[in-house]
């Protein structure tokens, strides 16, 4: 049967998860925005954070000061995929606050989710096994050393 709350509530859902994965920016409160990518490559997230923050922040500041806020933000992001090892080609999903002052926007700290094929994972599940099993031997080793001692 047919129920209007429930398909209202699985409406809102549905539209949150498109949010989610599709990316764009959502008003938080007055004056703060969280810009999304959504769910992309690597290599294409500084387009995606520029298109939304232009769609987000045009006629709010000039096109000036959002280019200038992007670019500085972009800078920031790349650092940290650069040092979380993301490759170019990997899928990743960035979101950041991002608050209009004075006709400035200021970004936050970028919140980068890093999602890896379940080949990769096991690989590193394996790697991480066996680097647990050498430590363990190396225990035992230093216990039989210091007991015979």
């Amino acid at each position: 049967m047919w129920k209007l709350e429930e398909n209202i509530q699985r409406d809102i859902e549905k539209a949150q998860e498109n949010i989610d994965l599709y990316g764009g920016h959502v008003l938080k409160a007055p004056n703060k925005h969280e810009i999304r990518t959504g769910v992309t490559i690597a290599a294409r997230f500084a387009d995606k954070l520029r298109r939304t923050a232009f769609a987000a922040f045009s006629g709010v500041v000039p096109k000036e000061e959002i280019l200038r806020a992007t670019v500085d933000l972009n800078k920031r992001i790349y650092e940290k995929l650069v040092s979380m090892g993301v490759k170019k080609l990997d899928i990743v999903r960035i979101s950041v606050e991002a608050t209009v002052e004075n006709g400035r926007v200021n970004f936050g700290e970028p919140r980068v989710e890093w999602f890896l094929p379940y080949t990769e994972v096991q690989k590193r599940i394996e790697e991480c096994e066996k680097k647990l099993t050498d430590f363990k031997e190396k225990i035992q080793s230093l216990l039989r050393e210091i007991s015979q001692s």
